[in-house]
């Protein structure tokens, strides 16, 4: 192990026991500011990144996905940070809850690429994917699992038959779908939108990472509606209108060279996604139906 490596691991170490320790609300906060870091890097820069982590060249697609990874966590950022002074306990439990389910699965993702994709000529992964992935994950993982499991409040409250709650299971049980095919069918979700190129160990790594924060998504927004204070429920709406309008602007980027009717299709479902989200967030509130 190089001296770097050695510093940088113990400069993670130390940041990570510094941060659990002084409790859960500043946990939360260095999660959402490192994982906004992180957005905004593989928003920003995905080749550099992937070039890190592969082996072989990076396509165009390559670096759409890893986009639309950045937006995905940079919207769950949103949610944490205007929900970080909600006095709902409920709130907190469900996000810590949402980040230790889904970093489970993108470690597994992680593990199934070094153990099936390490060694190809293209496609493959390096063993700096050790780190970032499975190591840093790891430390992610762990923090989240240790807040969460030390809790001895539960909270949860009376859900309501309005719009708001409506929407927010709707959203819910839609990012559970497209989670569970990202994992399920990524190689077959790919296809239609790479012009007859055969999907690689990256493209279906990536695929998975993004179903990962999707499944973040899902739970919160299926928990959402037994949250206490109807501004918390809106800001769950508001990180999904975050993801899906970044994800629209990456779908449009990568459209101009690539134009397709899956494009198309695709891009026509998230324009729909942020109307749904939209037309939650703007529901009158405060209101009981029987």
């Amino acid at each position: 192990m190089e001296i770097s490596e050695i510093v940088r691991t113990a400069a993670m170490l130390v940041a990570f026991a510094v941060a659990v320790s002084r409790g859960r609300k500043i946990w939360m906060m260095a999660d959402a500011g490192a994982v906004l870091l992180f957005g905004v890097a593989w928003l920003v820069m995905p080749g550099v990144i992937l070039g890190q982590m592969t082996t072989g060249p990076l396509g165009a697609f390559h670096l759409t996905l890893s986009r639309m990874f950045g937006a995905l966590l940079i919207g769950t950022v949103v949610t944490f940070y205007k929900t970080r002074n909600s006095g709902d306990i409920t709130v907190s439990n469900v996000l810590l809850y949402s980040r230790v389910v889904g970093i489970s699965m993108q470690l597994m993702a992680v593990g199934y690429g070094q153990m099936y994709y390490r060694d190809l000529e293209k496609g493959g992964w390096t063993s700096e994917q050790v780190w970032y992935g499975l190591f840093g994950g790891g430390v992610w993982l762990l923090g989240n699992l240790y807040h969460s499991a030390r809790n001895d409040q539960f909270g949860c409250y009376s859900q309501r038959n309005d719009r708001l709650s409506f929407v927010l299971r709707l959203d819910g049980f839609l990012c559970l779908l497209l989670a569970l095919a990202d994992f399920a069918f990524g190689d077959l979700l790919n296809r239609p939108f790479m012009m007859d190129a055969k999907p690689d160990g990256i493209h279906l790594h990536m695929t998975r990472c993004n179903g990962a924060v999707t499944f973040m998504s899902a739970l919160v927004s299926s928990w959402a509606p037994v949250f206490l204070k109807d501004e918390d429920k809106r800001n769950v709406l508001l990180g999904r209108i975050v993801q899906n309008v970044l994800m629209t602007v990456i779908t449009l980027h990568y459209m101009w060279s690539s134009y397709s009717t899956a494009l198309l299709s695709g891009l026509a479902f998230g324009v729909g996604q942020i109307g749904l989200l939209a037309f939650g967030y703007l529901a009158p509130t405060g209101k009981k139906t029987a």
